[in-house]
């Protein structure tokens, strides 16, 4: 009796450990299989800044990641998914277009390393990370499903240094335009550091929300970085007598329509110092601003 017992229990602590298979946070598994369907989602909902009605909370990081990657990270937001390369949830962006509002999540990840002595070499300081994404959109506010999948892309682009993405700026905006045709421009506030200087700048993505009728076609691709300012104030020495001078600038981002081109022209006004000839500090003004516009063969902003 006592044997039969033990079996019975193991049993039973085997069918409980199979029902406790971890699935993303607020994503159903059919949710997965039919992109269709909507994603679950347990949060209350908040207020948009932007207009004056509820909007529920987007989908989580663990579940943006698991959409375009199919594998769950038991909650992580940096876990290994296939080859040696490493996935790290980098960016959640929410944001309305022609009545209809989304929310995407951003992840990079890195270069495949099949074997261990790829695994253990430190990074080049020339690797870039690739950029993916997933998309939802808003169908059923107030349900327990508000969300659907719209579709995720592997790799929309690459950037940073090192393996890794450029760092989130969360003491500036992000910004967007609206192009003529329908599409979104997004600059990412970001920054990164070059030669001891925190080099301030914007990540530039474009959002197609049409229908993608070609097998080239994305929902999302990265079109560049536009540098708006720098602070070498970690590398700089003149207070002990060194001869490295401090300098600070930053700079505003807006965007000018072009009449041929469906992108606009990036215009960066400058402001503070920099360091000019002869290691000098040379004072920005209306003369510094730079611009970048989008060259079609390049596909970025240069």
């Amino acid at each position: 009796m006592t044997h039969g017992r033990t079996i019975l229990l193991i049993l039973i602590a085997l069918l409980l450990g199979s029902c406790k298979a971890k699935t993303p946070d607020e994503v159903s598994p059919a949710a997965v299989n039919t992109p269709t369907n909507p994603v679950k989602q347990d949060t209350p909902t908040v207020a948009n800044d932007h207009q004056n009605e509820a909007v529920t909370q987007p989908p989580s990081p663990s579940s943006a990641l698991y959409f375009i990657y199919q594998k769950d990270g038991d909650g992580a937001l940096s876990y290994e998914v296939e080859n040696g390369s490493w996935t790290t949830y980098w960016y959640g962006y929410q944001f309305d277009l022609d009545g209809k509002h989304y929310y995407t999540g951003f992840a990079y990840d890195t270069p495949f390393k099949f074997s261990k002595a790829e695994q253990e070499s430190e990074p080049a300081p020339e690797t870039k990370a690739t950029i993916a994404q997933s998309t939802f959109l808003l169908t059923a506010p107030g349900t327990d499903k508000p969300w659907t999948f719209q579709g995720s892309d592997r790799s929309v682009g690459e950037f940073g240094a090192y393996e890794k993405g450029n760092e989130i700026d969360d003491k500036r905006e992000p910004q967007s335009y609206r192009t003529p045709g329908g599409n979104l421009l997004l600059a990412i506030p970001t920054w990164y550091l070059a030669s001891g200087t925190r080099i301030s700048s914007f990540d530039l993505l474009v959002f197609n929300p049409h229908e993608l009728t070609k097998t080239d076609q994305q929902r999302w691709v990265y079109v560049g970085n536009v540098v708006v300012g720098a602070d070498n104030g970690a590398a700089c020495d003149e207070e002990d007598g060194g001869k490295i001078a401090c300098a600070s600038s930053a700079g505003t981002l807006s965007f000018v329509p072009q009449a041929q081109d469906d992108l606009p022209l990036l215009r960066v006004a400058r402001s503070g110092t920099e360091i000019a000839e002869g290691g000098k500090l040379r004072t920005l003004g209306p003369a510094d601003s730079a611009e970048y516009r989008y060259d079609a063969n390049s596909k970025q902003y240069q």
